[in-house]
């Protein structure tokens, strides 16, 4: 495999950024690095895969002639190239981190750079003084504490899911085609993440987001990380009020639905409720918006989930935190109902239909064996005698063989 990295730098000297190409030949490594590369390469997820720094000792910067490229290319079966969002070095290679960026631009030390995407109240979590919190002075109601407690056990439900792990999945299209969805996840653990996102999501639910986020910053504040806690529930309105982009897909033109109208939808047509006529409409017109592709539209909810999700997991962590150690501080234990499946092996089990082929296999196996035994043992082991051995088993069993018959 052959690996190009073009990596961004800043030029101490002239305080220029400037570019960086490197290469890696995988296969002038020895065979264990060489192995570890490649699968460290394909196994990352797209712009995030940091875990290359772990060798990026490993790449040579060069600059290939038009000619020598030919060459380089005509040479590997496989090329691929590495990417790491905002990743910078300096000019002797070494990470350029964003607490070394900001005096690196401007020459002042005490220049601080914010990461790309900062909202106003991170940044001002970020300069805050953060005093010590005594647990002992706070008093929750009772119903307040459950609201948390609830809102807490949800969460970890939602962090431990293959949805937020796997993602929305991925759209594919082409001049005149219309538009491919594919997904990691089942439909069974969308159902089961959305189960979960409901009780987060909606008003009328104890232990929502945005009653937790009130509840935390209520008995937080003045402390900086209550309004900043605020900020991040204030944030992810301002999510659900945004329409997701579909430009791409729905004839480069954006669609006017908003994220919240658009879970609204598929909550009350297709997953909590039914017969709802006021949201079939809303459906329909929703599809009529992305050209009639109903797969497109499942994946802009799909992909409206994920976005809605972010900020109940970045502001989650600190209020389910806060609630275990109130608990303990105070030495409660929290009324809310624990998973129904704590305790119980789920998943132990062998299913029917893994039994039956494990079942058949070995019995196939142990018969055609018998069978080679029969005719004297001829070269080529028992495996010879599996088709006959798998017809015979059939045929007693009244099952259909490979042909489709059925034996009596």
């Amino acid at each position: 495999m052959l690996l190009f990295w073009r990596i961004r730098y800043l030029d101490t000297h002239d305080r220029q950024f400037k570019d960086r190409d490197l290469w890696l030949e995988t296969d002038a490594l020895d065979p264990v690095t060489k192995g570890v590369v490649e699968a460290t390469h394909d196994l990352r997820d797209v712009g995030e895969g940091r875990e290359m720094l772990r060798y990026r000792h490993l790449f040579r910067e060069h600059k290939y002639s038009k000619p020598e490229l030919e060459n380089l290319f005509a040479r590997h079966r496989r090329f691929s190239t590495v990417s790491i969002v905002d990743y910078f070095e300096d000019e002797n290679g070494a990470e350029l981190t964003p607490q070394r960026m900001g005096p690196a631009l401007t020459g002042e030390p005490n220049t601080v750079m914010i990461p790309g995407g900062a909202k106003q109240h991170d940044i001002d979590f970020m300069f805050a003084p953060k005093p010590s919190i005594d647990l002992s002075e706070i008093q929750l109601p009772t119903v307040d504490l459950s609201a948390l407690a609830y809102f807490s056990r949800d969460l970890r439900e939602l962090e431990a899911s293959s949805f937020l792990v796997e993602g929305a999945g991925m759209v594919s299209w082409g001049p005149g085609t219309s538009p491919v969805v594919q997904t990691a996840v089942t439909e069974d653990e969308i159902r089961s993440f959305v189960t979960v996102f409901r009780r987060v999501y909606m008003e009328n639910e104890p232990g929502n987001f945005l009653k937790a986020a009130g509840i935390f910053a209520r008995a937080l504040l003045p402390h900086p990380v209550g309004k900043w806690v605020q900020g991040v529930a204030q944030e992810y309105e301002v999510s659900l009020q945004t329409s997701p982009d579909a430009t791409p897909f729905a004839r480069n033109r954006g669609v006017t639905f908003t994220r919240k109208r658009l879970i609204d939808v598929f909550l009350n047509t297709q997953f909590a409720h039914q017969g709802e006529e006021k949201r079939e409409k809303q459906y329909a017109d929703c599809l009529a918006q992305v050209g009639g592709h109903r797969g497109l539209l499942f994946w802009l909810f799909l992909d409206s989930l994920q976005e809605c999700t972010g900020p109940v997991q970045k502001a989650g962590g600190h209020i389910a935190s806060f609630t275990a150690r109130y608990c303990k501080a105070h030495g409660l234990t929290p009324s809310a109902v624990g998973p129904p499946t704590e305790g119980v092996e789920m998943g132990a089990l062998e299913k029917r239909v893994d039994k039956e082929a494990r079942v058949l296999r070995e019995k196939t196996e142990e018969l055609a064996m018998e069978l080679w035994k029969k005719n004297g043992r001829p070269v080529g082991g028992p495996m010879q005698f599996l088709n006959e051995a798998r017809h015979l088993l059939a045929a007693a069993m009244g099952q259909a063989d490979d042909m489709g018959e059925v034996t009596k």
